[in-house]
């Protein structure tokens, strides 16, 4: 599957350059990092050229411009293996939802330059945007065979996925009739060829994995390295004394009970931490991430494979703190929404770099740990209860489906967040409005070496 993927910002700019108001074609090229999987190649983008309309020709059904601007991006796709993507608007009345003549001549001489350049044997990208903003696109490979992008992605406030892969969903509209007439076909058949990580299938994680496998989610991809026990089963749904007396793994559970309703979801399972190369190449084919974690670490490596590759995701907490009396002092939660280029995790201080060293050094080094006593204590054990947890996960949910398919009255750029407060009864939206500087420099680098910029996930065989 060949695929393009753009942060929210750069799709605003993007938006705003080839739609200046006069309609008039214009031209837009991107510098893209690749992530290759399988047969899948994704196109992410990383930084934008906006060729300016005074040294274009512009009309209303062509654009001429000099392809020499392009040469600063040339030699930095030549030297990292980057790719090039052509963008340029059909606007106006009567527009045609294809590829011209013209823009056939165009690409055919612009792609055989690049590939002359570049020649490394790897696809560049054509796209065009229409008035609405939907993109559609296709591929050059080396020997300039086209190729149609299947999907198009943009993780803005808003999640949009153009879908142009005509293969069957896997989902029937039998099972789906109460969630089409309530969020159409368009919404849900976008949930069927979606594919969502969750990380985490224990407090939180359990009810957003029921959530999602009813909503009709074409594939789900799961991650938890831990077993069931007895003191899971007030809150991981589907989960029996059973499970618990034979330690299944937890993403076992959760298969299992996906399998077992049968509406045609696939099930990808990892019953490992997060920070192994296989696990973060297979999230970063995801199309949204989900974050059922307590510790840093993993909240830290979803929020680098956000960045890296260009993929919203969700983070959510709950806090219930117990005087240990059996009363409770108060209950909290938090959900998250974070996007590429914006504010992350770290910046909103939900975890800290100590915390993150700690777990690290615990998890692959426990006698260093245990020597180090300054380091942050990992090991905390706090309260768990199921109706907390569901509230705040279908709350996560519940904003998953607002960011496809926007039905609040408040515009989705002003909800960064959402807090809950149990003991006065009250939830209320927060807008964040900082800018990560460690994470935004990291978007769209997609695959590096090592993975992430992470020694621990490099490919000996490849990176050395």
């Amino acid at each position: 599957m060949n695929k393009i993927r753009l942060a929210g910002f750069h799709y605003q700019q993007l938006k705003q350059h080839l739609f200046p108001g006069d309609n008039k074609e214009a031209v837009a090229v991107a510098l893209c990092g690749r992530s290759v999987h399988g047969n899948n190649h994704t196109l992410v983008v990383q930084d934008l050229l906006l060729v300016p309309h005074d040294i274009c020709e512009r009309k209303g059904d062509y654009v001429r411009w000099p392809t020499d601007v392009i040469n600063p991006f040339l030699e930095k796709a030549a030297k990292h293996k980057l790719a090039l993507v052509k963008i340029h608007c059909h606007p106006g009345p009567g527009v045609h939802e294809f590829f011209s003549d013209l823009d056939n001549e165009s690409d055919y001489r612009l792609f055989k330059s690049i590939n002359a350049w570049i020649d490394d044997d790897l696809p560049h990208a054509s796209c065009i945007m229409l008035p609405d903003g939907r993109l559609f696109g296709r591929f050059f490979n080396h020997k300039m065979e086209i190729e149609v992008v299947h999907k198009i992605s943009v993780a803005g406030s808003n999640v949009e996925n153009w879908n142009y892969d005509n293969s069957a969903s896997g989902i029937s509209d039998e099972y789906q009739r109460r969630n089409l007439q309530a969020f159409g076909k368009k919404t849900v058949h976008m949930l069927n060829t979606m594919k969502v990580g969750v990380v985490g299938c224990s407090g939180t994680g359990s009810p957003v994995i029921e959530q999602l496998k009813r909503l009709g989610v074409g594939t789900l991809v799961l991650v938890d390295p831990d077993f069931t026990d007895t003191v899971n089963l007030n809150r991981i749904i589907g989960s029996t004394q059973a499970d618990a007396a034979q330690k299944a793994m937890k993403v076992d559970v959760m298969k299992r009970g996906i399998v077992e309703v049968g509406m045609g979801t696939t099930v990808i399972t990892f019953a490992t931490h997060i920070s192994s190369r296989e696990v973060v190449k297979e999230l970063a084919e995801c199309d949204f991430l989900i974050s059922c974690v307590d510790g840093a670490e993993g909240r830290h490596i979803l929020n680098l494979i956000s960045s890296f590759y260009v993929i919203p995701f969700i983070d959510m907490g709950v806090k219930l703190n117990a005087d240990g009396e059996g009363g409770i002092k108060n209950i909290f939660g938090t959900v998250h929404y974070i996007q590429p280029g914006g504010s992350s995790l770290l910046s909103r201080q939900q975890y800290s770099i100590e915390r993150l060293r700690a777990e690290s050094i615990n998890r692959t080094d426990r006698a260093e740990y245990e020597r180090n006593q300054y380091l942050a204590n990992v090991n905390e054990s706090h309260p768990a209860v199921i109706s907390i947890n569901m509230q705040v996960a279908a709350t996560a949910i519940n904003d998953f489906l607002a960011r496809i398919h926007p039905y609040r009255n408040q515009d989705n750029s002003e909800i960064d967040a959402i807090k809950i407060d149990f003991a006065d009864a009250t939830s209320y939206p927060d807008k964040i409005t900082d800018t990560c500087p460690f994470f935004s420099k990291l978007v769209g680098k997609g695959d590096v070496a090592p993975l992430l910029n992470n020694a621990e996930l490099s490919d000996v065989k490849k990176d050395i």
